[in-house]
């Protein structure tokens, strides 16, 4: 008999509260949590493993980084741009292994229009968390930005390598090769 969906809800928080406790992208508990992400079919479940990752990659080793990522990230909801690069420059300079701080970095830079800045800061990302789903879709928008549907299609691959439930993703892809003639591999 299959779990009823608020089930899978509720068991994926738990995981979500029990495997987040650590801090970055150097959390054992990744490695779990993007096991059961690849495998999963459950879409509830899915997006409750996603918010897992994420959450986990968002905290930092100390309460200060902590506290420079919060306010970081409430300016850049604020469309504070100039002072989040400076927020997210600090934090990197305190913590300059610190992916999601490079991504966040990222985000910005994008949000700037400074496609250059944000491609640079997402390399940083993926080299020091490969995994990193988002930075991998992000630079496959700023491709597809720049009219290089190749280096889009790739870096969207990298995306769904890790994460298979991005939604809307494999048919951009399919999009993305119609458009340039590219055969499906």
């Amino acid at each position: 008999m299959p779990r009823p969906r608020w089930l899978a809800l509720l068991l994926a928080a738990f995981l979500m509260s029990a495997e987040a406790a650590m801090a970055t992208q150097k959390d054992p508990a990744l490695d779990g949590l993007f096991q059961r992400l690849r495998t999963i079919d459950d879409p509830v479940a899915a997006a409750a493993l996603q918010q897992a990752i994420w959450e986990t990659w968002i905290k930092a080793d100390s309460s200060e980084l902590d506290g420079l990522m919060r306010r970081g990230m409430l300016q850049m909801a604020a469309n504070k741009f100039d002072d989040a690069v400076e927020t997210f420059n600090q934090l990197i300079e305190k913590a300059p292994d610190f992916a999601e701080a490079w991504n966040k970095r990222a985000t910005v830079q994008f949000l700037r229009g400074d496609m250059a800045a944000s491609v640079a800061d997402i390399q940083r990302t993926v080299a020091l968390e490969p995994r990193h789903f988002g930075a991998w879709s992000g630079l496959g928008m700023i491709m597809n930005e720049l009219g290089r549907p190749a280096d889009a299609v790739k870096a969207y691959e990298e995306a769904l390598k890790y994460n298979p439930h991005i939604e809307g993703l494999r048919e951009l892809i399919d999009k993305l090769r119609a458009a340039s003639g590219e055969r499906k591999t």
